[in-house]
């Protein structure tokens, strides 16, 4: 076991009555390459206690849809039967993470969760170690280099990220071994919602049903991710780098939403691509740069800011510098709902939030601009900041997630550096539709959605 990537959140001891070791999923839905499952079965063999996995879904979370809610069911119904297949029981439930956590706690032997880096998820394994009469521990599963070992403080930007990151990323790609269980514990008579479809578990949940599936572009699930690498690897990375940021042209992986749910592992995915092509291939180079390098500082980011999905988390230059021409003329003001429904003179923009709409994705080039016109089209860098915020998180499958708010953010400044002030922008750079038509064929794109 790579103990670098395990933290004990508390120090209150294993209890020698538990029935078993409870590994408690959230942020890592899968069998594959999961450092935290492969803990719960090194101490399962260690102490001779049967694993037990635990999945708990809930309707109680903020912007809580079908959309994001059966691709995630998709993926767990399929990583379910894989991890049972290994003998281990997997039981999903529909509680509270916490609350899921803490009543199946009481017979185990000790506690296993994952490590997600956002306000919510983090107060939850907080709660969950001060709550518990049990060890708790948390494994990093989600980057390819664990987070204190780049820095104990936020990185402001991806060259420094880059430099500490290029230093130890081989160390942590290796292979990652899986471990034969010796107890099998699937004949385990534990109460678990064991349904075949994810419509079936969509019927149990009070979420919103009006934000429509995307199934026709996305599927979820390990399998698909592992489909989707294959063709990224043989067909886009040798134009990677050329073509990446092209939105009339499909040179990206797609594999946010699978990353996002913990359906792939980003280690899985360097490790696989270079199996087939060298580290220091230019392509490789820039590919490395969006899954490690500004993924991993996302998670920093977030890490670190407690304001990581506000504006009151951009730096106090680019604050003061956007507040500074608040009061400039804006050559058009758009309502939430017209934004929404892609409702603007720009049809530039309108082309990707309809993307956004029918795929539940949206090129990231496009994303970029599509954030900064908020700003334009807004009476407050403010309520662009939040406009952008609901927007991603109510209808993008890889929403509420360290990268999108890493992204939005850097829309307005973030890890970036004062430009040459304008109106409305101050210092903070400014993307225009000229530059879309100079660089694409930002025709084909529009025409694909519109």
């Amino acid at each position: 076991m790579n103990d670098k990537r395990i933290k004990l959140l508390n120090k209150k001891g294993f209890s020698e009555k538990g029935k078993y070791i409870l590994y408690c999923m959230e942020a890592c839905q899968r069998e594959d390459y999961n450092p935290a499952l492969e803990f719960a079965i090194h101490l399962s063999n260690n102490y001779k206690k049967p694993v037990l996995v635990a999945f708990f879904i809930t309707d109680k979370y903020r912007f809580s849809n079908q959309r994001y809610y059966r691709f995630m069911l998709e993926g767990i119904i399929k990583t379910k039967k894989k991890i049972e297949e290994r003998g281990v029981k997997f039981l999903v439930q529909k509680d509270k993470f916490l609350e899921g956590c803490l009543r199946l706690g009481k017979d185990a032997f000790g506690i296993i969760t994952d490590k997600n880096y956002l306000k919510t998820q983090r107060k939850w394994r907080e709660d969950l170690a001060l709550m518990s009469e049990i060890s708790v521990f948390e494994v990093e599963t989600e980057v390819v280099v664990p987070l204190d070992y780049i820095s104990s403080k936020a990185v402001p930007y991806s060259y420094l990220y880059r430099k500490k990151l290029e230093k130890l990323i081989h160390s942590f790609l290796r292979d990652y071994e899986k471990i034969e269980p010796e107890f099998n514990s699937t004949g385990m008579d534990l109460e678990s919602i064991d349904f075949e479809k994810p419509e079936d578990y969509l019927k149990i949940l009070n979420i919103d049903k009006t934000v429509p599936t995307v199934e026709k572009y996305y599927t979820g699930g390990s399998e698909e991710a592992e489909k989707r690498l294959k063709e990224f690897i043989e067909k886009k990375l040798p134009y990677y780098k050329d073509y990446r940021s092209d939105p009339s042209k499909d040179y990206q992986s797609n594999l946010s939403p699978y990353l996002h749910f913990g359906q792939i592992s980003p280690a899985k995915v360097v490790n696989e691509i270079l199996k087939e092509y060298d580290y220091e291939d230019a392509n490789i180079k820039s590919f490395l740069n969006e899954i490690v390098v500004w993924r991993e500082l996302a998670r920093n980011f977030c890490w670190h800011n407690p304001n990581y999905n506000q504006y009151e988390g951009i730096p106090k230059w680019a604050k003061e510098s956007l507040e500074k021409h608040v009061s400039d003329k804006r050559p058009y003001l758009y309502t939430l709902e017209e934004l929404e429904h892609g409702l603007t003179h720009d049809k530039y923009w309108n082309a990707a939030q309809k993307e956004l709409l029918e795929t539940g994705k949206m090129h990231n080039y496009m994303r970029m601009y599509w954030a900064k016109k908020l700003i334009e089209w807004t009476d407050h860098p403010k309520t662009a900041f939040d406009y952008a915020c609901y927007l991603n998180d109510k209808y993008e499958l890889d929403g509420r997630d360290p990268n999108g708010y890493a992204g939005i953010s850097w829309c307005f400044g973030s890890f970036d550096r004062p430009w040459q002030e304008r109106k409305i922008f101050g210092k903070v750079r400014y993307m225009s539709d000229k530059g879309l038509e100079r660089k694409f064929n930002i025709k084909k794109y529009v025409e694909k959605y519109l």
